[in-house]
């Protein structure tokens, strides 16, 4: 027998159908228990909510723009997820206590699962109150024995029998709410299209057209075929070129093929993966971290920017930190900054002199210029999924959770840390910088900030860097601005505009440690730590550049993989 711990009684062990039959028993209790829980956690958003409501609107005068939001990021904070997720737990948890009685009591006597009650509350948003007092028992019926996708399309018919002129108009409503976006899926990235009926099986019938146009043999699969035909539409080609492999094959290079345009992806990547040097992980914008040999067969068809990429351990190593000082012998301009060279092979010995590496980094902290991409250094990663190497030993690299937790544990044995590591807004400067008294910042800063931050820096939300505000951290002062935070790297992150909002209503707080690191602290008692880009950092006495854990590798005479792993610092 097994205990399950949550009231049920113990799980049988027996062998066989009866056995079995005994354990489903036990594992629909547990889903009814699980979904008895999950009902008082979203009636208990709910009731924050308008408590939150409540509050807000009393202190600003019936005013109620933004009001409540306090509640959907502590709620976020709190229970870990993202921005979105919080709102549809508040949203739920206020209709069901407002507008759905009869779904509520299903809800928490375990009935209803949230998946189920969450699309009753989507599918019937917009009904007026007679219309839905009139379907929802009928709708809860239903939902006890529908899935959630069946279900939804229940609710669509019963509120088309019942209002069909409510159904017009909602869908009206909904249709003014078509998207495209993209977001990422592990390794790769999900395209969606949110379109009104019509236009989604015109889209999908011309995809099909498009796949249709190769022969029968080709040797691509469907999906593969779909996605294919999907980028040739996008690019306006008339037809994609069959793969079979036959030259009798009337479909091989029968498509039209111009030159399709290059996207404009930004990559965050340090030169010495680029050479095949070290192998930490590159950044793509708006995806997140990519592999280095991804990062190489892009780097070779794209324009490079030098811009705050080089890594610090690196910098570290090579005697490239800011406060290395010139010596006597390293005197002369050197030649031009943005060469680097390596030794033949790739094996990673870098030949520039103490000053050309110095000139450099000052390219590397600046916007940079542009320059064509050129052929890398061959890499010593194989091209087969069957031919990969095991990892390479060593340590596990640390991730964000550790990093955080770390940090937490220093505020909690050191309460200054909190106060940041530049409170005055003026990055440790006696001086502002060229831009640091003006409020709006340049190019130069905004596309530095938004390659540090890679998203909104408040806990959960991950609303795209390049869609994000840029706030100061400690406010400018407009009449003096000399006296306030400053337009400067370390004084300025990524909020978007629901953050932002809260910020600047001081709801939240900001402090920024080392290595871009944020403390967020709120008035219900919450302290929350974020790293920039979900990069793990650097130790709190370090400067703002993110730290990539990396390891050199070289590939011996019998094919085996040394390392050297780089010195703390």
């Amino acid at each position: 027998m097994f205990d399950t711990g949550g009231g049920v009684g113990e799980i049988p062990t027996d062998g066989g159908v009866a056995g079995d039959a005994a354990r489903f028993v036990v594992l629909s209790e547990l889903a009814r228990i699980e979904n008895a829980h999950a009902a008082r956690k979203v009636l208990l958003a709910g009731e924050l909510m308008l408590s939150a409501l409540e509050r807000d609107v009393a202190l600003r005068g019936g005013d109620i723009r933004d009001c409540g939001n306090e509640a959907v990021a502590e709620v976020s904070t709190r229970l870990g997820c993202s921005h979105t997720m919080a709102s549809h737990f508040c949203d739920l948890g206020v209709d069901l206590r407002l507008r759905l009685p009869l779904t509520r009591a299903a809800f928490l006597a375990g009935d209803l699962d949230y998946a189920r009650a969450w699309r009753i509350h989507r599918e019937t948003a917009g009904l007026l109150p007679e219309t839905f007092s009139l379907l929802e028992a009928e709708i809860v019926a239903s939902a006890r024995r529908l899935a959630p996708a069946a279900l939804g399309r229940e609710i669509r018919a019963l509120i088309l029998r019942a209002s069909p002129g409510e159904a017009a108009s909602d869908r009206e409503l909904a249709e003014a709410e078509c998207r495209v976006g993209v977001r990422r899926l592990g390794p790769l990235s999900e395209f969606s299209a949110v379109l009104p009926a019509d236009q989604g099986q015109a889209a999908w019938q011309l995809v099909c057209e498009m796949a249709g146009t190769v022969c029968g043999k080709d040797r691509r699969g469907r999906q593969a075929l779909l996605v294919d035909a999907l980028m040739a539409s996008l690019h306006g080609e008339s037809a994609l070129s069959c793969t079979c492999g036959s030259e009798r094959c009337p479909k091989v290079g029968v498509a039209s093929m111009p030159s399709r345009r290059k996207p404009l992806v930004q990559i965050t990547v340090d030169v010495a993966t680029l050479l095949g040097l070290t192998a930490s992980p590159a950044y793509l914008d708006g995806h997140g971290p990519i592999d280095p040999h991804l990062a190489r067969l892009l780097a070779e068809d794209g324009t490079w920017r030098a811009m705050l990429t080089e890594m610090r351990d690196l910098a570290t190593e090579l005697g490239l930190t800011p406060s290395t000082k010139p010596t006597e012998t390293d005197t002369g301009p050197g030649p031009d900054a943005d060469t680097i060279s390596a030794a033949p092979g790739g094996q990673g010995n870098a030949t520039e002199s103490a000053p050309q590496r110095r000139q450099g980094l000052q390219v590397f902290r600046a916007r940079g210029r542009r320059h064509r991409g050129g052929r890398l250094p061959e890499s010593p990663i194989p091209s087969s999924w069957w031919d990969r190497p095991p990892p390479l030993p060593g340590p596990p690299p640390v991730g964000e959770g550790t990093t955080i937790a770390d940090v937490l544990n220093r505020l909690d044995t050191d309460a200054t840390l909190r106060r940041g590591r530049f409170p005055d807004g003026h990055g440790g400067q006696a001086q502002p910088p060229h831009g640091a008294l003006t409020y709006r910042p340049d190019a130069s800063t905004t596309s530095m900030v938004r390659t540090r931050d890679g998203h909104c820096r408040f806990p959960g939300c991950s609303v795209p860097a390049a869609r994000c505000q840029l706030d100061h951290i400690v406010a400018f002062t407009h009449r003096n601005p000399i006296a306030g935070g400053w337009t400067i790297p370390s004084n300025l992150q990524c909020l978007c505009q629901f953050h932002h909002n809260l910020k600047t209503m001081d709801r939240i707080t900001a402090t920024m440690l080392a290595g871009g690191i944020l403390v967020w602290s709120s008035s219900y008692g919450t302290t929350t730590v974020t790293l920039p880009g979900g990069v793990a950092m650097t130790d709190l006495d370090n400067t703002l550049v993110p730290h990539l854990p990396r390891r050199r590798h070289r590939q011996t005479a019998d094919g085996t993989h040394e390392t050297d792993e780089p010195p703390p610092f």
